[in-house]
């Protein structure tokens, strides 16, 4: 059957289509069989058949290989015995000794005296390498809303604003009692720069500034877990302080069959479901606002087990050093210009929380290491160099600056309102682990060095600020915020400080000498008894392992809030609003882990063994800004208490950031700046 016109068409077209198709993956061949096939049918060309028969025949089976093995060295054998042989020809006559005439041929079968020695298979012993991590995490956040006419309700501008949070955070800088800055780069140069860092430790003092509590522990003292000074049994839960906004909130996340959906799909049961008997939350609030309830995360996490070994000998310095230092700062002092007087939401809290196991032991008086008369010592050693430093280091910085302030000037016209302004979640995740190898003798030619040091400091200003006779109709939570800051330091191996032996102190003249050997008096000393074979690792430089963690959390969330009574009365009918500005959670979690063996370390210089935790918090929920003391502080810090008066100065340091903050002009549209850089 033929096909009709427009079927023809289309078969032709996809036909061509095929052709294309070839062309365009480069099927040249195609064209030229259909040019070869074309002539054959002319008579013009002729195919020629395909050869399928090898040129070559499989040869016949050959056991013999041309490959020659190299001969394994023979069995640890003592004494004489007696080994059948094959025809053999050496150079030995029947009496043993060396023949005249050359080699004497010996028989199949025939019996040869022989001795053959011991043969010593010594132990592989990789080198150690070097390992450096530096993790820099950043998170910046400027979401600072407007809503309504602005400059009719009066609102501070944002200029104010940002150049009190960077005065406070000045203020927190100050008081930290030291900076890591520069310190890793100094220490890969020579771990003997530590020194001067040991010396600001050792020096810590309370600065003494009213209003700021302060708690310095030192040395063994610093075993176990501190809250804000305090020594506690366990670490306090979290889920069991945050606040209540936030607690609802992840109550709800979790009912919910979708994980995906926001608390904002039902402010009112988060609203509340709050615990806070005390706060006048409506039955039937359907009118909700969300200026606060912001998080900000830094979570480190570090596991290090390099190098160690049974006995550890140092030529240099010994130092074991760890050190924490918190320090939370925290302002929550709203303003009711109008008639609201009372916001019965939970206080704010700030928490320190510091757990460390040292297991950094002194020897006991009279401890010695007594000769040992036993056989079962090691009687084979072998010596590895490495020239230059080992070193095991990781620094994690995590940053957040975030900042929420709310400019809104409220009306409700519907049955049932939602308005979330605040609710910002930054999280900085950062790990590391580090797994080496272990030997059974360590020599050092320079400096031991084992640092861990964790700087952590949480800044949050909630000063919140509420206009208008209509707030009197509105069940307000300005509070309620939880500044977390948790280090852990756990060290699982006790190094154990011994005097060095001679033997020990000889060896190690001789290695940074260049002999790549050890005496017997110290491979076969008691401390290596029950071991057949000794590996030894000397390092001519440093051997440094230095865990540094520096965590910041920097939030304004400063709202001005204005409710006017007759933009409200209509609307609401007796359901009042729910206005959270507070409940602000900002926590910063490290944890450094350090294992090994149980090591004797001997050191040719000074031990040096210090444990220091610094703990400050300097809160004000009560008094007015300017009425803070701040006596020892500097300048800076003192100047956030004008407002505007280091306004140009922080411009300028955003400017030369790169970041053009278009929120400082005080515009009136919805989300003036709200991006997010990591």
């Amino acid at each position: 059957m033929s096909l009709d016109q427009t079927t023809e068409s289309i078969a032709h077209f996809i036909g061509l289509f095929h052709l294309a198709e070839n062309e365009a993956r480069l099927r040249t061949d195609y064209y030229e069989f259909k040019l070869k096939q074309k002539l054959a049918e002319a008579g013009e060309f002729e195919f020629k058949p395909v050869l399928n028969k090898a040129p070559f025949e499989l040869g016949k089976f050959n056991p013999h290989s041309q490959y020659t093995p190299i001969p394994e060295p023979p069995a640890q054998v003592a004494g004489n015995g007696s080994l059948a042989l094959p025809a053999l020809t050496v150079p030995l006559d029947g009496t043993g000794a060396v023949g005249s005439d050359g080699p004497v041929p010996i028989d199949t079968g025939a019996a040869v005296d022989f001795i053959m020695g011991s043969v010593t298979i010594l132990p592989f012993i990789p080198l150690p390498s070097s390992v450096i991590t530096v993790t820099i995490q950043t998170i910046h956040l400027d979401d600072n809303d407007v809503i309504g006419d602005i400059d009719a309700a009066g609102f501070q501008s944002l200029d104010g604003l940002y150049a009190a949070l960077e005065a406070a955070i000045e203020l927190a800088e100050t008081l930290q009692p030291w900076t890591t800055d520069g310190l890793i780069a100094e220490l890969l140069d020579d771990a003997g720069n530590v020194l001067p860092f040991l010396d600001m430790i050792n020096a810590v003092e309370d600065p003494e500034i009213e209003g700021l509590n302060v708690t310095i522990i030192e040395d063994e003292d610093t075993e176990g877990v501190y809250v804000n000074g305090e020594l506690v049994d366990e670490v306090p839960e979290l889920d069991d302080h945050l606040p209540a906004f936030i607690k609802a909130k992840r109550d709800k996340l979790d009912d919910d069959e979708d994980d995906d959906q926001l608390a904002g799909v039902a402010k009112d049961q988060v609203i509340l479901d709050t615990g806070n008997d005390a706060w006048p939350t409506p039955v039937n609030s359907e009118h909700n606002v969300s200026a606060g309830a912001n998080e900000a995360h830094n979570h480190a996490a570090i596991h290090t087990s390099w190098i160690d070994a049974g006995v550890i000998a140092v030529a240099g310095d010994v130092i074991n050093l760890n050190a924490v230092s918190q320090v939370n700062v925290l302002y929550d002092t709203d303003q009711y210009h109008d008639t609201l007087q009372n916001d019965p939401s939970a206080p704010s809290q700030a928490q320190n929380i510091a757990s460390t196991q040292i297991d950094n032991r002194d020897v006991p008086d009279g401890f010695e290491i007594e000769a040992s008369a036993s056989t079962d010592l090691p009687t084979n050693w072998h010596v590895v160099r490495l020239e230059g430093d080992v070193t095991v280091t990781n620094y994690l910085q995590q940053h957040t600056f975030v900042m929420d302030s709310d400019r809104l000037d409220l009306t409700f016209s519907a049955n049932s309102t939602s308005i979330v302004t605040g609710e910002n979640l930054t999280y900085n995740l950062g790990a590391a682990a580090d797994f080496g190898q272990g030997y059974d003798l360590i020599f050092v030619g320079g400096t031991m060095l084992s640092l861990n040091v964790v700087n952590q400091t949480n800044v949050l200003l909630d000063n919140d600020q509420f206009y208008g006779s209509g707030m009197d109709d509105a069940a307000v939570s300005g509070h309620d915020n939880l500044l977390r800051n948790e280090a852990s330091i756990h060290q699982e191996g006790i190094d154990t400080q011994v005097d060095m032996l001679d033997d020990f102190k000889t060896a190690l003249d001789e290695l940074q000498q260049g002999v790549d050997d050890l005496s017997a008096a110290v491979a076969q000393s008691a401390y290596f008894e029950g071991l057949d074979q000794l590996r030894v690792l000397y390092i001519d430089g440093d051997l440094t392992q230095m865990n540094v963690v520096d965590q910041v959390n920097y939030l304004g969330d400063m709202d001005q809030v204005h409710m006017a009574l007759d933009s409200v009365q209509s609307a609401l009918d007796d359901i009042p609003v729910a206005i959270t500005t507070g409940s602000n959670l900002l926590t910063n979690t490290a944890s450094i882990t350090q294992t090994g063996f149980d090591s004797d370390v001997m050191a040719g210089g000074d031990y040096y063994n210090d444990a220091l935790l610094y703990q400050a918090d300097l809160i004000d929920t009560d008094a007015n800004p300017s009425g803070v003391g701040m006596t020892g502080l500097t300048n800076e810090a003192v100047a956030f208490l004008a407002d505007d008066m280091i306004a140009d100065a922080v411009n300028d340091s955003l400017e030369a950031a790169g970041i053009a903050n278009d929120a400082h002009t005080g515009g009136t549209a919805l989300d003036v700046m709200q991006t997010m850089t990591t």
